[in-house]
């Protein structure tokens, strides 16, 4: 025990080296004493007595069993000593194992904090080494790491958002750390086996033929068997590995001339691995039985048993039952239970699938599609037969077939059904690459699905089940919503083509049977395989009508008539976004005013909320198309307001800076995603929204002044955005959609606005547009009209006159528009000035305010917010209105008018009776909108800007009923998904 305190020597290469203690030679002789005792007892014949086995220690568990094993080395285990340059290359090769076994399970969170660790150990193990080369077993791992970097990004699999930031942070380290190890890595990729490798593995070869030839003729054989079956003995896997040493199989030993050495040369002795399987099991009697001799009463036991084992099963299971199912299909007693069979067979295709973790697979998906196809014949041939919702008592005591015309009871619910295909139809898109032909062709599916829907909406219609037609009738809907006139063309061709295909393959299917081949699913539980291929067959009788719109009408007055609230806010909201693709801005404003969803928005459901946005999306688009620039801006405001309009379109996931979500957020959030057929061009978006910024923005600024329009922002995100873009130090060229705006904005400043124009239409996001040239005609005639207002407002005070004719060749507009333009400003007192007929000028009259006069502004401003801040903490403390505001009739303004209520820039009205006066920042223009019943407010939804400044009298509220109350006052403006309290007042 000396040697644990021996000291360092003055040698370097002691010094290098760190001891550890040994056993000592008393113990390795005992060692060898107990070897030899071991070896002569195992060849002694076993007669030895219990006191002599009594005094030996006893080896327990597999020590017991191995050769040449003894106690001391399980008792005191040798300790090797190791210098510091081995131990710095063994930890440098257990960091890369490490890695290695972190990719098998696509950790990438784990395999970047060991890159790091590994980069620290290479630096250690230079230092320690003092060699400039870089270690091969490094090399070695920064292949394999690219290689799996490059096979992961191909298969793109499912990963926790940990692990895909993580992995994108590995992209990036490793493109430019793999940078310096170019030559390396290739040299390795020349040749992976180096010759000091390739003389280990001989040497490592040639000890293992000795140690076979040491064994002599004896014989190991090592057999391991794992088995598995499952609740209903499925399936048994049996992985079997022999290891042979010698010549003898499992018999036994060699034989005495020699020839296990011949037997170990031709490779009997190495390890052989059996191929694993599953073991086939056999099948159900009644699938071999002759279908004469099947009754009533077995095919009745055997949906009793699937019906039992019905969450209990595995994959293979349900598989089985398909098939079971399908052959009992085939042999049924009668058109009763073959439905009863029909419908098993569909909720057992169903749980094949786990909606919480992928799509269902096109195969089930086809199989339940054609299953719910004969459903419908069957039920239409068989018109006695009801499906009902709950099973029926006499179902399971049912003995034999009903006779034929006798009403009968099946459990069965076609718009559940129905519901869920579309479901997962739509998962499935979610789950594809939009830009692949999978895609084109899962979508190509829609047209099997609106078939269904039409069958099982005449069902339902027959039958009297109102409630379930319009669910039926919204799933409609909520495929002919959205499509434009020519997408609609697109499919109403589709479905004729398919149609004929359908025809010629029934034809050949009569003359030859059809060829199977199922397809199966990746990674999916219950792919079907096994399975025979179903072919969906389109019904010859299904027919689109020509025009969509009367479609979506027919539906519409169905879900109206006998749908829920939610049923029917929705179907609005279709009828609206219809409408808006369709350019009737008019009708769809109308439509949503009177429905008066927007004030309920924070109530809805997820799947509303995202419709509405949607329709707002749109709404403001049509606006735009219509040259309407401030119900654009109106409508969109919001949406950009907030910075988050993909997750409000649910066209995508935004990473918040602040914000962590959790994997149940994020996997909710995924689910509530529309298809990528149905996403609203964000890029298109957001020029529209920044150009009807911009055409409100910049003249707003030139008429107020930089310190006096911070006060009165029409749009935030453009100013936030011209703030960030005024405080750069150099600004290159524009590129994205944001540097064309604010180039834009700059040129639209100062006039220019053939620059302006130019930094619009460069963007390509235009060519989306329908109807274009027209459209950019309008934009070019609203650029020409502000650049002409920026102008003047901007530059007036520097002029005693301006020209008509010089303005008209400045901006190319006709002498009407421009002195139509300057006469508004004149009247509205931002231009000071006067027209001069005889000389065609504008003379100005450059008057500046004495400081009496400023200060007295600033005082009637302090005081307007004075009061307003003073009423509201007024309402805020009694929680209601004061007497004059709960009288119905607001405050009077002058002559006996009724007037709106003051904000912080607004006054008592002066226009019209019941329209209100001006307020700027959300003030309610006009009081009340009616005199009896509801009286809505149009002010809510920016009803001055829309065209509707008080609502029709009596009126109690659209398809979701109530008016608002009068005893609650509410001026809360801001809305999360879409309210609006625009500027009010004018009508």
């Amino acid at each position: 025990m000396a040697s644990k305190f021996w000291g360092r020597g003055s040698d370097s290469e002691d010094e290098s080296e760190e001891e550890v203690t040994s056993s000592s030679e008393e113990e390795s002789s005992s060692d060898d004493d107990s070897d030899s005792s071991s070896s002569s007892g195992s060849s002694s014949s076993g007669s030895s007595s219990d006191s002599d086995d009594s005094d030996k220690p006893k080896k327990g568990g597999a020590s017991r069993f191995l050769m040449g094993s003894s106690d001391s080395e399980s008792e005191d285990e040798r300790r090797v000593v190791k210098s510091a340059k081995d131990k710095a290359q063994d930890e440098l090769t257990s960091v890369c194992n490490e890695i290695r076994n972190k990719m098998h399970i696509n950790d990438w969170a784990a395999i970047q904090t060991l890159f790091d660790k590994l980069n620290k150990q290479l630096e250690k193990t230079q230092k320690i080494t003092q060699t400039l080369g870089t270690p091969r077993v490094y090399v070695k791992l920064l292949v394999e790491l690219e290689d799996f970097l490059t096979k992961t990004l191909q298969e793109k699999p499912k990963l926790s958002p940990t692990n895909t930031r993580a992995l994108t942070r590995m992209k990036q380290t490793l493109r430019k750390h793999n940078a310096a190890y170019a030559e390396q890595m290739a040299a390795f990729r020349a040749n992976p086996v180096s010759e000091s490798e390739a003389s280990e593995a001989s040497e490592s070869e040639e000890g293992s033929d000795e140690s076979d030839s040491e064994v002599g003729g004896g014989g190991l054989l090592a057999v391991a068997v794992i088995s598995a079956a499952g609740s209903t003995a499925a399936a048994v896997t049996v992985i079997v590995v022999i290891a042979m040493f010698g010549l003898g199989g499992v018999g036994g030993s060699g034989g005495e001339d020699g020839e296990g050495g011949e037997g170990s040369d031709d490779g009997e002795g190495k390890f052989k691995t059996v191929r694993t399987g599953v073991v086939a099991r056999p099948k159900d009697k009644i699938l071999s039985m002759d279908p004469k001799e099947i009754t009533y009463e077995m095919v009745q036991k055997k949906l009793r048993e699937v019906a039992l084992a019905r969450g209990k099963t595995s994959s293979l299971d349900r598989a089985e039952h398909v098939e079971m199912l399908t052959y009992l299909a085939s042999v049924a007693k009668g058109p009763v239970q073959r439905l009863e069979v029909l419908i098993h067979i569909i909720t057992v295709t169903f749980d094949m699938n786990q909606p919480m973790h992928a799509a269902m697979t096109v195969p089930n998906w086809n199989r339940c599609a054609a299953t719910l196809f004969d459903t419908l014949s069957l039920m239409a041939a068989n018109p006695h037969i009801v499906l009902v919702d709950q099973p029926p008592e006499e179902e399971g005591e049912r003995g034999a077939e009903p006779p034929v015309g006798e009403p009968v009871h099946v459990w069965g619910n076609l718009a559940a059904f129905l519901e869920r295909l579309d479901d997962e139809w739509t998962s499935s898109l979610k789950n594809l690459d939009p830009h692949a032909n999978e895609y084109m062709d899962r979508l190509k599916d829609e047209t099997i699905l609106l078939a269904l829907a039409q069958k099982v909406s005449d069902y339902l219609s027959a039958t009297a089940q109102h409630d379930k037609l319009a669910a039926v009738a919204l799933k409609r809907i909520e495929h002919f919503y959205y499509k434009t006139a020519v997408v609609y063309g697109a499919m109403r061709k589709l479905a004729a083509i398919q149609q004929a295909e359908s025809a010629a393959a029934a034809a050949a299917a009569a003359a030859a049977p059809a060829e199977d081949g199922a397809e199966a699913a990746d990674g999916v539980e219950g792919a079907g395989a096994g399975l025979p291929a179903v072919r969906v067959v389109l019904p010859a009788d299904f027919s689109l009508p020509e025009s969509c719109g009367t479609l979506l009408e027919e539906l519409s007055r169905v879900v109206y008539a006998h749908g829920n609230d939610n049923q029917k806010g929705q179907a609005m909201l279709c009828a609206v976004y219809f409408r808006c693709i369709h350019d009737d801005f008019y009708g769809a404003r109308d439509m949503l005013l009177m429905s008066r969803i927007q004030e309920q928005t924070q109530q809805l459901e997820n799947r509303m909320q995202v419709l509405f946005n949607r329709t707002m999306a749109q709404l403001g688009l049509c606006a735009f198309r219509a040259g309407l620039v401030p119900e654009a801006h109106q409508c969109l405001d919001t949406l950009y307001g907030t910075g988050r309009v993909k997750e409000l379109l649910a066209q995508g996931i935004q990473q918040h800076r602040f914000q962590e979500k959790t994997a149940e957020q994020e996997a909710a959030e995924r689910r509530r995603q529309v298809p990528f057929h149905m996403h609203i061009n964000l890029e298109l978006l957001e020029t529209v929204y920044l150009t009807a910024a911009m055409l409100l923005e910049v003249p707003n600024i030139a008429a107020l002044g930089p310190l006096e329009s911070r006060k009165r922002i029409i749009s935030k995100p453009l100013r936030r955005l011209m703030e960030n873009y005024e405080r750069q130090t150099f600004v290159g060229p524009p590129e994205s959609v944001r540097d064309h705006m604010m180039a834009a904005c700059r040129a639209l400043a100062t006039g220019d606005w053939r620059r302006c124009y130019g930094y619009v239409t460069a963007l390509t996001c235009w060519q989306l547009v329908p109807q274009r040239e027209q459209v950019l005609g309008m934009l070019r005639a609203k650029v020409q009209a502000e650049g002409l207002r920026t102008y003047l407002l901007a530059y007036s005070k520097f002029y005693s006159s301006l020209s008509m004719a010089q303005l008209c060749d400045m901006f190319e507009l006709p002498e009407r528009q421009v002195h139509a333009l300057v006469s508004r400003l004149m009247a509205e007192e931002q231009l000071p000035g006067s027209h001069d007929q005889p000389t065609g000028t504008i003379v100005m009259q450059n008057v500046e305010p004495s400081r009496v006069q400023v200060l007295a502004g600033q005082f009637a401003d302090k005081a307007a917010l004075l009061v307003d801040l003073n009423e509201r903490a007024l309402a805020l403390r009694t929680g209601g209105l004061n007497q004059e505001d709960e009288d119905g009739e607001g405050r009077r303004g002058p002559q006996d008018m009724q007037g709106g209520r003051r904000t912080r820039m607004g006054g008592r009205g002066p226009f019209a009776p019941g329209a209100g006066g001006r307020g700027d920042r959300g003030g309610r223009g006009g009081g009340r909108g009616g005199g009896g019943g509801g009286g809505g407010r149009g002010v809510r939804f920016g009803a001055d800007r829309l065209g509707l400044g008080r609502v029709e009298e009596g009126y109690s509220g659209g398809v979701f009923g109530r008016g608002r109350a009068r005893q609650q006052r509410d001026d809360n403006n801001l809305h999360r998904l879409g309210s609006y309290g625009g500027r009010a007042g004018r009508v």
